[in-house]
């Protein structure tokens, strides 16, 4: 039987302070605590104040896009400037500093790079993975391959979706248009990344593979 994947991704907007507006002290009170788009987005924090934070840490918690724990820690913002976190969350738990930041506010948003989830491809498959992408409106997209094996077949066991290494595919890398092409042979899985996209952009794919060896 082959495999199918067939896959929406509808971005909301994006947004300086979807998590958080204002937020301060030493515990923040996050006004959400997903995506609210279902898609793992990288988290931002935005230093709304002329005090350097650079020298304290920020600790997210959280989901990937996988649904599995995940965590992170990160150097606090400069004077009005703003951080990333590394990974990709689908749900945001908290942020929280190493210590208080006092009378000063953050904001805590995202941006507009996404990945979805991670979908398997049959490793032992000589024949490329067909793959078409629709896209509605304005994007950059890239189709990441993971060449790294789980831990069990067809078990995807990393710590979590930034634990194996992603490689952009050969067809598909800064994609600006709709296109169907195939996936690179010897992939163990594959995952969507949106880098840049403007309001009310979609992208719909599809993917069939063989599952025989």
């Amino acid at each position: 039987m082959p495999r199918r994947f067939n896959v929406n991704m509808d971005p909301a907007n994006s947004s300086t302070d979807h998590y958080g507006s204002g937020v301060t002290g030493a515990t923040f009170t996050m006004d959400e605590t997903d995506s609210g788009d279902s898609l793992a987005r990288q988290p931002i924090v935005l230093n709304n104040d002329a005090r350097d934070d650079a020298a304290i840490t920020l600790t997210f918690v959280g989901t990937d896009a996988d649904g599995k724990a995940q965590t992170e820690v990160t150097a606090g913002p400069g004077i009005s400037t703003t951080v990333t976190a590394t990974k990709f969350y689908l749900t945001l738990t908290s942020v929280t500093p190493v210590s208080t930041i006092g009378a000063n506010t953050y904001d805590i948003g995202y941006t507009d790079i996404i990945v979805s989830k991670t979908y398997p491809l049959n490793h032992w498959s000589d024949v490329a993975a067909p793959i078409n992408v629709v896209e509605t409106g304005t994007a950059d997209f890239t189709a990441e391959l993971t060449f790294d094996p789980p831990n069990r077949p067809k078990e995807f066991t990393w710590t979590d979706q930034n634990s194996p290494t992603w490689a952009a595919s050969t067809n598909i890398s800064g994609a600006t248009a709709s296109v169907f092409t195939t996936l690179d042979v010897g992939a163990y899985a594959f995952r969507m990344k949106i880098n840049s996209y403007t309001d009310t952009a979609e992208l719909d794919f599809w993917i069939s593979q063989t599952e025989s060896r």
